[in-house]
């Protein structure tokens, strides 16, 4: 396995993440998503042309916290030496927590604040795998790269048509499979069926930090793993 392989399962891992998020704010929170502003920011563009919301002061405010988010990923990388994957599935794991114990009657907006956060800076610390960008935390574009590959491949049979295909298919099934865990997770324990999350983000950090320090790792396997059962079978071998 090469550091190119690794970076494509950290991809496939974060898509489950953000699908399983995006799926809990749909499902929990009247089919409001958490991953993005574009229905804000039309809410809010309506409410100042005159369209009555009484929601448009929170919609303004989540607006804002995705914006400070995405901010975040330029300022931390610039002032601090922390690494942007780590800080993204921590961010994702409080983020989690926090929304398994906010109030029922509380605001949908407002509970969505947690989401706003964490998926911005997801966004932007998981960019892209196999040498592709693509987001681990909404799917319209990825379907668009899914669509017109497969017809690409179809048509000319180009190998790096079927590869991208291959890719945004792979990254589209683990979103929606992340979709359907948060289902059955919110079905059977409700707002904490959000901690289920841990898992995905577990194993994310995983295969970051192994990923971080791939060539240590490699090293360790070889020359411990490997090398060893290899000296093992050539002296049975020759005796």
């Amino acid at each position: 396995m090469c550091s190119r392989d690794m970076d494509r399962w950290i991809h496939f891992n974060m898509a489950i993440v953000g699908g399983f998020l995006g799926g809990f704010a749909i499902l929990n929170h009247h089919e409001l998503f958490g991953s993005a502003q574009t229905s804000n920011l039309i809410s809010v563009f309506a409410d100042f042309a005159g369209h009555p919301d009484a929601n448009f002061v929170v919609r303004l405010i989540g607006v804002f916290i995705y914006m400070f988010a995405l901010s975040l990923t330029v300022i931390l990388p610039k002032f601090t030496k922390l690494h942007l994957p780590y800080v993204s599935l921590f961010i994702d794991a409080m983020a989690a927590l926090i929304v398994a114990f906010l109030p029922s009657d509380l605001n949908d907006f407002i509970a969505l604040y947690p989401l706003y956060f964490a998926m911005a800076i997801q966004w932007c610390s998981f960019k892209g795998g196999d040498g592709f960008t693509c987001s681990t935390i909404f799917s319209t574009n990825n379907l668009r790269q899914f669509t017109t590959s497969m017809t690409e491949y179809l048509c000319s049979k180009d190998p790096d048509a079927l590869r991208k295909w291959k890719f945004f298919a792979s990254v589209l099934l683990c979103f929606h499979f992340g979709v359907i865990v948060s289902y059955l997770s919110c079905k059977n324990f409700g707002h904490a069926g959000s901690l289920v999350c841990f898992l995905p983000v577990f194993s994310g950090f995983c295969l970051v930090w192994t990923r971080k320090h791939f060539v240590a790792v490699k090293h360790f396997v070889y020359h411990y793993l490997i090398t060893p059962k290899k000296s093992s079978a050539y002296t049975t071998e020759s005796e």
